[in-house]
């Protein structure tokens, strides 16, 4: 056994560093990686229960046959003192169980760095933090939003504060928390999944009618659930749809809430009207990039070489718009 220190955050904690039975070693239960899926099903999850999710990981396997190639670990695993609950390396532990079944024996220890049993819980947050968005940066989105989430329930710790921490800005935090929060609401916590509710949120024309009809949350994730929606590129096709002022396009957004008409197939069908084309996208994309606040921060911090250029450019574009705004108004 030797004895160390370890810093988290800016606090410096004594530690030391020894092999400990893994069989006395415990799943942190608040693992992102297996938090959510779990806490759908069960209220507290069992050892038993995240050992045999994790332990049918690819990526935990794949684990195996590094540990076993090398000879053991390289980065020790992370433990509590007291509890012997590991705080990070939950994927390393899983990985010698599956050993341990094969040679006991070999696999039985495994080389641990043991933190005071008081640690608090902000501490542990910020550990896996610093582990897992700032270092390897190996969490997926939706294990980022939900450690986001969880750190701000249960530390009450600013968002603000947590993006400068972790290196993202306070809007990439923001919104991981809230397409979080919409996915719990709706017990829609699947991995899987994640990539749908963050293009359904983000699209302005959807939030928009969002704010006008309370139902169609409700609509879109029965639409997802009865595999009406099957990619996460529906939501964009929906918003074109939901932005559409056409008669046409309004009659068939009821379509979609009666279920008469699936997303795909009334985005193909306004598609061959005309409702919906490639202009309306380029001018879409267009308002976007002048809206957007690095748009003019980036104009007012050019030279007076660039800003000349681009004012007499600017002025040639209203120009052009105002002429064609009035031959179709």
């Amino acid at each position: 056994m030797t004895v160390d220190t370890l810093t988290i955050g800016k606090k410096v904690f004594d530690v030391r560093i020894d092999e400990l039975n893994q069989a006395d070693l415990k799943f942190y239960v608040d693992n992102p990686r297996v938090y959510s899926v779990l806490r759908s099903q069960t209220e507290t999850p069992s050892q038993q229960e995240i050992e045999e999710l994790m332990t049918n990981m690819e990526h935990v396997k794949q684990l195996k046959l590094s540990i076993e190639e090398n000879g053991g670990l390289i980065d020790p695993l992370i433990v509590r003192d007291g509890d012997f609950v590991v705080l990070e390396g939950n994927s390393r532990l899983a990985a010698y169980r599956l050993l341990c079944r094969v040679d006991p024996v070999r696999w039985g220890k495994v080389k641990c760095t043991i933190l005071p049993a008081d640690i608090d819980d902000s501490a542990i947050f910020t550990l896996l933090g610093q582990y897992h968005i700032v270092g390897r940066k190996d969490w997926s989105p939706f294990e980022q939003a939900g450690y986001l989430y969880r750190r701000k329930q249960e530390t009450r710790y600013p968002v603000e504060a947590m993006a400068k921490e972790l290196g993202i800005t306070a809007g990439v935090a923001q919104n991981y928390i809230k397409v979080y929060e919409f996915m719990l609401e709706n017990n829609e916590l699947m991995p899987e999944k994640w990539s749908y509710w963050e293009e359904y949120l983000k699209n302005r024309a959807v939030k928009k009618y969002r704010e006008a009809d309370k139902e169609l949350d409700k609509v879109v994730v029965e639409a997802v659930r009865s595999g009406q929606i099957t990619q996460a590129m529906e939501m964009r096709k929906l918003g074109e749809i939901l932005a559409s002022q056409s008669k046409t396009a309004k009659k068939t957004v009821e379509r979609i809430k009666k279920k008469e008409i699936t997303v795909s197939d009334a985005y193909d069908v306004l598609q061959d009207s005309g409702q919906i084309n490639d202009l309306i996208k380029k001018l879409e994309k267009f308002r976007e990039l002048i809206n957007a606040p690095e748009f003019e921060k980036t104009l007012n911090e050019s030279n007076d070489e660039i800003k000349g250029k681009a004012g007499f450019t600017i002025k040639k574009i209203f120009k052009r718009l105002e002429s064609i705004y009035d031959k179709i108004k």
